[in-house]
């Protein structure tokens, strides 16, 4: 079983890469994106329902893939 991470701490990761809350898909949805400033083919999408709540490995292994941040 691989490492567990919190909605908590990939939020944390995000931002200490650099990443910001986009603009153009900011809502009062579940999701958020995260994109990169200076490279836009670099983002996350992120569920947040529960900043405690663990995020599912493959879920994890899709915000690797995008963002190119290792959690």
């Amino acid at each position: 079983m691989g490492k567990q991470v919190t909605v908590r701490e990939v939020l944390k990761g995000l931002k200490a890469a650099g990443f910001i809350a986009s603009p153009n898909h900011s809502g009062r949805g579940s999701h958020q994106r995260y994109i990169h400033p200076s490279d836009p083919t670099r983002y996350a999408d992120v569920s947040i329902h529960a900043m405690g709540q663990m995020v599912p490995k493959g879920t994890l292994k899709s915000i690797e893939r995008t963002s190119g941040v290792k959690f």
